[in-house]
């Protein structure tokens, strides 16, 4: 008996302390009422994606308004006991109490009154175990709720219970937005445009409106710029890991779509993306999960992300031309939790037709590279977008070349050729000599760039549009008459054959057609997205080349007013030439050499002030 007794006792002390179920339905004390959660002892919600769906039959309301409200288990499960509220979303307002009142109905109860004053602000829902109620297994139920007044944008919070040990917990709906609570005084206008949101996808979703609340303490966020609140963000994603999913929130500064890819580099090219499309003619907001191809240049659109990201719920909205939208993604074994990506963010429109139009492209923003990869896991707030070190080297050596050396040489084989008449450099004349030189960097300058951003690229990189198409194919034409002219230098004839004017106008014209391809060349890459150069460079560039222009004006000028003077200073000196043999001193040589000093001081400025502008951009 003494044993017995012993194990009765034994039994009742390891009984899970208040492992009570309620077949009647969810009790009404405050906690139950707040925490939406059954007494099941030390039973835990499910932390996998829920197999039912929450279908709200408005995604707005007024106060005269009914919404039906459905829980509906998918394939042949069923559930059996339920609790349901109404909830507001704005942090500004209390969110654990129940707002709007739910009509009764045989086999319900009616629990968590809210009152205000005397009047009911608000209640709650719940299954009850009376004859053919709703306690019996069942596969959906449906019921309606009307609110009191206008109580802001709400979710329906629902707890389902399939059995003792499987339940989840108050899992909200898709946002119903309070029609009234941003109407302006005098106005009929709102808030949100008319049905601007989508049905949801596989059911409503577990989020908060998009914020930079909490970003690297909470929850993961990429934004730019760096300052910006969630309003004024040109683009914003943000995600947070929970057990075996990860829920995803973007918002962009477009009326088309935004889209967020996992990068092994940071390149497009074979990424996983994730967009949101606002379609116009449905006013709504769609999902979809695309692939980038091996190129980086087309975007194929996946009929479904099961392999790789299986995507679970979804919700949207456009608002005030801003685009929202949350969806979740789930665990597999071919997306491991411990890979790590760059986050690559992109908008842009959408065509009549739904399609999307290829992504804004925009020097220091669109598209977003993360610098550094990150975790799907992590928690981290960062800023910011790549730079590629090989399209800066390929920048500054272009400048170098063309900017500063290629143009001091045209200078000196224009209007100097006369100057120094009697000194030499390496045993040729002074202005050959520099002129030689100049080309000489110039080449290995073009060369080298050519070579790194063939490297950078994979090959040929194909721009989408014009001027940017132009780019490439301009700088190939360039590199190949930079690489030509040399040759065609080597081959040289005497002074006095009477094929050297054959020669010098073939060198002029490649010489030229080279410098003038060149300067839209370099004009095109200054704004190229990748290139990341701040605006005002481009205006730098801008002066460089009037400034280029004044000074050609003013020695041609300079030329033309001494013309006749040098005529007859070179006959008078030829009459009379001197027993030494030296060659005779130009006229206006003063004036030459100060306008030859203050363009290199110019020239070396300026382009110090561009290649620094291009390398730290």
């Amino acid at each position: 008996m003494m044993l017995k007794l012993l194990a009765l006792v034994s039994v009742l002390v390891l009984l899970p302390n208040g492992s009570v179920s309620y077949p009647s339905g969810q009790p009404g004390q405050e906690e139950d009422c707040r925490t939406m959660k059954p007494n099941h002892g030390l039973n835990t919600p499910e932390n996998y994606p829920r197999p039912f769906d929450i279908i709200v039959s408005n995604d707005r309301y007024t106060t005269n308004d009914i919404i039906n409200v459905t829980i509906r288990m998918r394939g042949n499960r069923k559930f059996k006991g339920f609790a349901v509220q109404a909830r507001r979303t704005s942090p500004e307002y209390n969110r654990d109490e129940p707002v709007g009142i739910f009509q009764n109905f045989h086999g319900t109860k009616l629990v968590c009154y809210n009152y205000e004053g005397n009047q009911p602000l608000g209640n709650g829902l719940t299954h009850t175990n009376e004859s053919t109620g709703s306690a019996l297994p069942k596969s959906e139920i449906s019921f309606q709720w009307k609110p009191v007044r206008s109580h802001g944008d709400i979710q329906f919070r629902v707890t389902v219970v399939l059995s003792f040990n499987e339940f989840w917990v108050a899992e909200p709906s898709r946002t119903i937005y309070d029609t009234m609570a941003g109407r302006l005084p005098g106005t009929g206008s709102t808030r949100y445009p008319p049905v601007a949101t989508n049905l949801p996808i596989g059911g409503g979703f577990n989020y908060v409106p998009i914020s930079v609340n909490g970003c690297g303490r909470e929850k993961s966020c990429y934004r730019n710029p760096a300052s910006c609140s969630s309003s004024n963000c040109d683009i914003l994603v943000t995600w947070r890991r929970e057990h075996n999913y990860v829920d995803f929130a973007m918002t962009a500064n477009t009326e088309g779509w935004v889209a967020v890819g996992l990068s092994d580099d940071m390149k497009m090219g074979n990424e996983d993306v994730f967009e949101c499309v606002y379609l116009s003619n449905i006013s709504r907001v769609q999902f979809g999960y695309s692939r980038n191809s091996a190129s980086g240049k087309s975007n194929i659109v996946q009929n479904t992300p099961a392999n790789r990201f299986p995507r679970e719920y979804f919700d949207g909205k456009m608002d005030s031309r801003r685009i929202e939208c949350y969806f979740r993604v789930v665990d597999t074994p071919n997306q491991p939790r411990s890979e790590r990506y760059h986050m690559l963010m992109a908008k842009g429109q959408v065509d009549i037709h739904g399609m999307k139009k290829r992504h804004v492209l925009e020097p220091n923003k669109y598209p977003y590279v993360s610098v550094n990869k990150v975790g799907l896991q992590d928690t981290v707030d960062i800023t910011n977008t790549a730079r590629y070190a090989l399209v800066k080297v390929h920048g500054c050596l272009m400048l170098i070349g063309w900017m500063m050396c290629a143009s001091t040489a045209l200078i000196l084989a224009k209007y100097y050729k006369p100057m120094w008449p009697n000194n030499r450099v390496c045993g040729e004349r002074v202005w050959f000599a520099v002129h030689r030189g100049c080309m000489v960097v110039n080449l290995f300058a073009t060369v080298i760039g050519f070579i790194l951003i063939f490297v950078h690229a994979n090959g040929y990189s194909q721009m989408p549009d014009l001027p940017d198409k132009a780019h490439p194919i301009l700088g190939i034409i360039t590199t190949i008459l930079c690489v030509l002219n040399p040759l065609i230098a080597l081959c040289r004839c005497n002074e006095k054959s009477d094929k050297r004017p054959i020669f010098n106008w073939i060198h002029w014209f490649v010489g030229t057609c080279a410098t003038v391809l060149a300067t839209p060349t370099m004009f095109i890459g200054l704004n190229l997205p990748k290139a990341h150069v701040p605006w005002w460079a481009t205006w730098v560039m801008v002066a460089f080349m009037l400034f280029h222009l004044i000074i050609e004006l003013m020695l041609e000028i300079h030329g033309c007013l001494n013309a006749n003077k040098q005529k007859y200073r070179t006959q008078e000196y030829e009459m009379r030439r001197p027993k030494d043999d030296l060659e005779q001193e130009p006229v206006g040589k003063r004036f030459k050499k100060i306008i030859l000093t203050l363009y290199l001081i110019v020239v070396i400025c300026l382009g110090i002030v561009m290649v620094i502008s291009v390398a730290a951009g």
